[in-house]
């Protein structure tokens, strides 16, 4: 392998680790909020909310993100269901809803698992003292219920990341797409893969670093 090839090849791959880094930033971003509304959904005494968000969950976490991207990309402009005439996304666009929508179903999971690990004598006391649900779960049961959610948030933002490499099908310059580029020039397959591999690794390895120093933090808190 001729590794001076491996690094000439980073300027290049990393224009499209910039694009990895800020769809995966906004698909979380997006993806999280969602997440925490179809969590407190799950949870909530309104039947109809519940069902919503159990739906929700098995929709898109039973259909494969690389065809929600096709959904996404090429078939949303031409959807025609009422008012709705087609809605044309350029690929970061449609890569970022589907994407997002995607993380929303797994983390909502996340949450909600971290909400009722925490000991339900807390909102019972909560309650006790006059708090309203919102207050008590904002202040009290989703900051302990963080401890449990950290490893399997970073786990699913991790997937997050790599998944972002499907979206080289709707066209998004992303890393795994300009490192193709590079190859199919050249047919330097074993130094262009391995410069890709190598970004990868290494932007995983800032979420697990984020989580062990998230960990050590809540211990320290203990």
């Amino acid at each position: 392998m001729d590794w001076q090839l491996v690094w000439d090849s980073f300027p290049l791959i990393w224009k499209g680790a910039q694009f990895t880094i800020t769809l995966t930033a906004w698909s979380l971003l997006f993806g999280t909020a969602g997440a925490l509304v179809l969590a407190l959904m799950r949870l909530s005494s309104v039947k109809l909310l519940r069902w919503f968000a159990a739906g929700f969950g098995w929709l898109f976490r039973g259909i494969p993100l690389l065809i929600l991207l096709f959904f996404a990309f090429f078939a949303l402009p031409d959807l025609n269901v009422g008012p709705v005439d087609g809605v044309l996304l350029e690929p970061f666009q449609a890569a970022v809803l589907a994407l997002s929508f995607w993380t929303a179903a797994y983390q909502a999971e996340v949450i909600r698992s971290g909400i009722i690990a925490v000991d339900p004598g807390q909102a019972e006391a909560s309650e006790a003292l006059g708090m309203t649900k919102a207050h008590y779960m904002r202040k009290i049961i989703i900051p302990q219920g963080l401890r449990i959610m950290v490893p399997p948030y970073i786990g699913n933002s991790m997937t997050l990341l790599k998944q972002t490499s499907l979206t080289t099908l709707v066209t998004v310059p992303e890393m795994t797409l300009l490192t193709q580029r590079l190859f199919s020039n050249d047919f330097q397959f074993q130094e262009r893969i391995a410069a890709l591999a190598i970004l990868y690794l290494a932007l995983t390895t800032v979420f697990v670093v984020a989580q062990q120093v998230m960990e050590r933090s809540f211990r320290l808190k203990v």
